[in-house]
């Protein structure tokens, strides 16, 4: 009994790593027929309305903030509360320009959202760049490098200095799409450039995606 005892322990032990081994990664050209298929279903979406926190850092400064994020082709309107918006600013956008409006009623303008926040908050935020990013696409037209996890979708994302990492992604009305994000910038230092720079993304809801 002593002797199946000790031939069962061994044999067991042998079951439990076979079963926690990793499944092997698909092959790469199944990986990016999943990717392909991704980015075409993503890049047409230019409606949402989103909700979440962001948290930034760029040398020894810091904010967070909640913001929502409404979205109908060139119209934009995001806003935000807390520190990062200094209490609670609106931001919106058109083919026109952009519009800040702070907690006070003041009316700031600009030609993009993107300058307006930098110029209030001192935050140089990629709003143009998020408009794809967020859905866990590339800009096009713009050189990038990229990773897939195991199901095709994005997992790093370097483009136009930046660096993104997908952390997690969730299902909202049909569309898998990223709800934690880092971005994190860092300087050239052969040039003239903005510090270096951290953005945290957590999406808590997607809707009205199409």
């Amino acid at each position: 009994m002593k002797s199946a005892r000790a031939f069962l322990v061994p044999l067991c032990s042998v079951l439990c790593l076979s079963c926690a081994a990793p499944l092997p990664r698909p092959p790469a050209d199944h990986l990016q027929r999943l990717w392909q298929a991704r980015a075409s279903a993503l890049l047409p979406i230019q409606q949402w309305d989103l909700r979440g926190r962001l948290a930034v850092r760029a040398d020894e400064r810091g904010g967070q903030a909640s913001f929502t994020w409404k979205r109908a082709a060139a119209q934009h309107r995001i806003r935000l509360n807390g520190p990062l918006g200094r209490g609670a600013v609106l931001v919106t956008q058109d083919e026109t320009g952009a519009q800040l409006q702070d907690a006070e009623q003041r009316v700031f303008h600009a030609a993009s959202a993107e300058e307006l926040l930098f110029r209030y908050t001192g935050w140089r935020l990629p709003l143009t760049h998020l408009n794809y990013w967020v859905r866990g696409v590339p800009v096009p037209g713009l050189v990038s490098s990229q990773e897939l996890d195991d199901a095709g979708r994005l997992k790093t994302l370097r483009q136009q200095g930046w660096e993104v990492q997908y952390q997690e992604y969730a299902q909202f009305e049909g569309h898998e799409l990223p709800n934690r994000l880092t971005l994190t910038y860092a300087p050239n230092p052969a040039a003239v450039d903005m510090p270096a720079m951290e953005v945290r993304l957590v999406i808590e809801r997607w809707a009205q995606v199409q």
